[in-house]
Parts: structure tokens; C-alpha cells; sequence
């Protein structure tokens, strides 16, 4: 049994006797993992989004990091990052910039619902009309028209008074 308390866990007795082992594993995720949040729910969110803005093989690396968002310099610190952002996560929930052409720091991230990421997408067709700025999806739930009714009239090249003003032919 490991002093941190695992069990069932099988190491060479030859390694413990020479001092080659020291733990079942914990001593070295400890050793490598200064900051101790290997293992808490916000450890994997900080870890990918550490990845994919300043690791070049990540595959989503083009539209993060190779468009310029960063991260701030004090959520290199993943304590920092878990210090700023436990306060309103919850399973299920994702890390959100709420200015999408912004780097990830506690001014511009937030947890929201995959719903909500979806309407921050940078390629969104964001519409003002009347005072009132939103994406394509939420003018379509607004004005009770379906988006691709929306879409197709965007894509026609209608203005956006037109597109959000003429009413559907039912």
C-alpha cells in the first residue's frame, strides 16, 4: 500500500529495495504536476486551452493561437487559471471568450452552455437592425423565421432590413 493511500498496485519489490521506486506512480504525477491540480475538472480545460493556442501540432492550433489568441500571462499558472474560474463551472459546462478575437484571461472568459458557445463562432453572420445587434440563430428565434430562411436571403444578397423584415410566405 502506497502512502497516499492506493491500493492494489504492483511494483517490483527489487526497485522499493533500492530505492529505484518510490511510490505507486503518485510521487512522480506529484513531481511533474507542481501546481497539485492534476486530476480536478478544470486541469483538462486549462490544459487544452494551453495547447491549442501555443502548441503548433494541435489541430486546432490555426484558429487559436495562429490567428494570435493567447493566453495571459497569469493563467500560464494553472493554480491561477483554477483560482479565476472555479466560481460558476459546472459539469458540462466549456470555457467561453466572450470577445471572440480576444485572448483567454478572467475579463473575457466565462462558463457557458454548448449552445451559448455556439453563438460566439468568429464565422457567425452577426446582423444589427433596429438598435438590436445578435447572430443569424438568435434573429431567426427572434423573429420566428427559420435560419435557413434567414441564410438563403443573406445569400441572395439581400440587405439586412430586408432580410430581417420581410415577413415569411406561408
Amino acid at each position: 500500500r502506497c502512502d497516499c493511500g492506493s491500493e492494489n498496485r504492483f511494483v517490483h519489490v527489487g526497485g522499493l529495495r533500492n530505492g529505484e521506486i518510490q511510490s505507486c506512480g503518485c510521487l512522480h504525477k506529484e513531481r511533474v504536476t507542481k501546481h497539485g491540480a492534476w486530476g480536478t475538472p478544470l486541469f483538462p480545460v486549462w490544459k487544452a486551452l494551453m495547447s491549442r493556442c501555443y502548441n503548433e501540432s494541435d489541430k486546432r492550433y490555426n484558429r487559436y493561437g495562429g490567428r494570435g489568441i493567447t493566453v495571459c500571462q497569469e493563467w500560464h499558472d494553472v493554480g491561477n487559471f483554477i483560482a479565476d474560474m472555479t466560481q460558476g463551472y459546472s459539469k458540462g459546462l466549456t470555457i467561453d471568450r466572450i470577445d471572440n478575437d480576444a485572448g483567454y484571461s478572467k475579463g473575457n472568459c466565462r462558463w457557458a452552455t454548448r449552445a451559448e458557445q455556439n453563438r460566439n463562432y468568429s464565422r457567425n453572420i452577426v446582423l444589427t437592425h433596429e438598435g438590436k445587434t445578435m447572430c443569424l440563430a438568435d434573429w431567426a428565434v427572434h423573429l420566428d423565421i427559420t435560419y435557413g430562411t434567414l441564410w438563403d436571403r443573406i445569400d441572395r444578397g439581400w440587405t439586412t432590413e430586408r432580410t430581417l423584415s420581410t415577413p415569411v410566405k406561408r
